[in-house]
Order: C-alpha cells, then structure tokens, then sequence
C-alpha cells in the first residue's frame, strides 16, 4: 500500500510498504482523513529527540474500519466511520492500574512510537476505535484535537457561571473554546493573531484580546478578581506567565499547550491565593464525539486547507509556513 514515511528532517516522501499485519486484538482502517497538528510538525522538522526515522506519521484519523479482530464480539461493524485513539497507555503500570493512565510510564501512540494514519490504511487495537455515526472522516479526524480539549475541560472541573480565561488560540485553544462555550460558560480568549481572534469570538468567545496590546484585559473583564479557570493552550513561555497571571484567587490553571518551558510559580500563588495547577495530556473521545456531532458547523471552521497523500510534503510546509493564521490541515490519502 501507498504511506508517507517521514525519513528524516523535512524529508517525507510517498513510498510503497506493505499491507497492515493485524495482530490479535487489532482491527484495520481504510484512512479517509488525516489532520496534521503541532506534534507532526515538530517531529518533521527534527525537533523531537524522543522520536527517530524513519516514521510514519499521523495521529488525528477518521476513516472506514474494514477488518475486526477474530472473536470481536463489539459494537463495531465493518463499514462504520470511526475515529482512532491514538495514544495507547500499556495498562500495567501503577499509574494505570489507579486509573491515571494518561501518565502512564510506558506510553506508546500512533502515528509516532507506531504506524500512523498517513497511509492507504492502519491498523490499531479495537479498543482503540470509536463509532462516528453521522459524521464524515473529515470530521471523524478532527475529534482527535477535540478529545484533548474535553480532557483539558474536564481537568478543570468547570461549575456553574464561571468565568474561563483561555490563552492561546490554536487548535487546542480553540476546541477548548467550543466545549466551554457549549457548557454556557462565559470565555475570553488572548491570541496576538488577529485571524484566530476573529474565530475565537465567532467560536463562542464573548471577549477576545491582543495580549501585546491589552496586558490588562483580563483584570478589566473580570472585575479585577480574574478568571476562575484559565486555559494554558499556546505552549510559549508568554502563554504561560499570562494563564498564570489570569488566575483569580481559588481558580484553576490548566496547563494543555505542549511546552519545554518551566512555569516558574510563586509559592503565594499556591499558598495564599488557593490557585491550584493540573496538567491535561491524552484526549477523551466519547466526550469529544458528542461535541464534534452537536457543533458540526464550528467544527467545520478548523479546516484550513487539504492536500492528497501524494502532496503530503507540501501540506507540511503549508502547516509550518501559514502557521500564525492555520488552524488544521488535512491530508485525504
């Protein structure tokens, strides 16, 4: 069958490799869509030194399942639209077996430690795969960044009338800003990209700010007591110095920007202000399903342009060089 295989620092072309080789327990997706996000970017550029090549990449997959595993007594057909999770935690390690598996310490993902979506087909662990009734591949694909949101969302334990603060308006950002704004929860959004601010509000954003030209804006929106809960999704040192800022006392920092920076945190922050900080990695898929099913005309508005396999390189080099103003790009092998 025809993949990309990424074989060194932008360097990925379309080869022929072969056909999946399901083991027990795996099913096999016919790849309709496949969405490009940061991670890919990054380690098509070379700059994850936790990764190597060759690589085939690609996480965010919607598709057609067409082989279960053998006794598969599920309620997966052959034919159904599905949505792949891709990070796949090993389910033996204490962190898993207290059922805080998105820390697991042996991790393994698809489209990075394992064969991703850029392919013809793929093949994943049945457990792995979520029916997408209704929905196109192209959205199926697009409820893999969804997922990281509703986990980000359901970090922060959002109640009632709180206010939420969200810094970065990207993909992450901007998922994070439809679940909350489905929620009811009132939201400002601060990008200094004035195309992502203009789709944040149209997003569900009832204030959206330039953080180089409004630094006071989250004390002005919310009357100087801050946000309750601020989202950290821009993964820059900026972002996070901002989130933390944007913190009220009693509030909720959730950290879900992929960052190699340190969050330097004074200790009254903590201590005296009650400002508590949690991390969101890995996605929630029946949460996001709902909400990609509910919201299909917002969703719609992340695609920012698609490619075919055959012009997979070229679709990199689109993600990495229209950056400030793309929010998803797609690749339909």
């Amino acid at each position: 069958m025809r993949a990309a295989v990424t074989t060194g620092p932008r360097d990925i072309r379309v080869e022929t490799v072969a056909e999946p080789d399901p083991g027990p327990g795996d099913a096999v997706v016919d790849v309709g869509t496949v969405g490009l996000c940061g991670t890919d970017l990054h380690m098509y550029l070379g700059e994850r030194h936790d990764t190597g090549f060759p690589l085939r990449q690609g996480h965010e997959v919607g598709g057609t399942l067409t082989a279960l595993p053998r006794g598969y007594d599920g309620p997966l057909q052959v034919g159904d639209t599905v949505t792949i999770n891709p990070a796949i935690p090993c389910g033996r390690c204490r962190p898993c077996t207290r059922g805080r598996w998105p820390a697991c310490t042996s991790f393994r993902a698809l489209g990075v430690a394992l064969p991703g979506g850029l392919a013809e087909q793929v093949v994943a662990p049945v457990g792995q795969l979520f029916g997408a009734p209704g929905l196109t591949p192209t959205e199926a694909a697009l409820v893999e960044p969804f997922s990281i949101a509703a986990m980000a969302v359901a970090r922060a334990e959002l109640r009632g009338d709180e206010r939420i603060a969200i810094v970065g308006a990207g993909p992450i950002g901007l998922a994070v800003t439809v679940c909350a704004a489905a929620a009811g929860h009132e939201i400002l959004v601060s990008d200094p990209v004035a195309g992502r601010r203009a789709l944040a509000a149209e997003l569900g954003a009832a204030r959206v700010v330039d953080p180089l030209a409004e630094p006071g804006a989250v004390a002005d929106w919310s009357h100087g007591e801050g946000a309750d809960v601020a989202f950290e999704a821009s993964g820059t040192r900026p972002g996070l110095e901002s989130a933390l800022g944007a913190v009220g006392n009693g509030g909720r920092l959730v950290v879900v920007g992929v960052a190699a920076h340190d969050l330097v945190v004074p200790v009254p922050k903590v201590l005296f202000e009650g400002v508590t900080i949690v991390g969101a990695r890995a996605g929630l898929f029946p949460e996001a399903l709902a909400v990609v099913g509910a919201q299909r005309e917002a969703v719609a508005r992340f695609v920012s342009a698609t490619y075919p396999l055959d012009d997979v390189a070229a679709a990199f080099d689109h993600a990495i060089t229209g950056a400030a103003e793309i929010v998803k790009v797609l690749v339909t092998p």
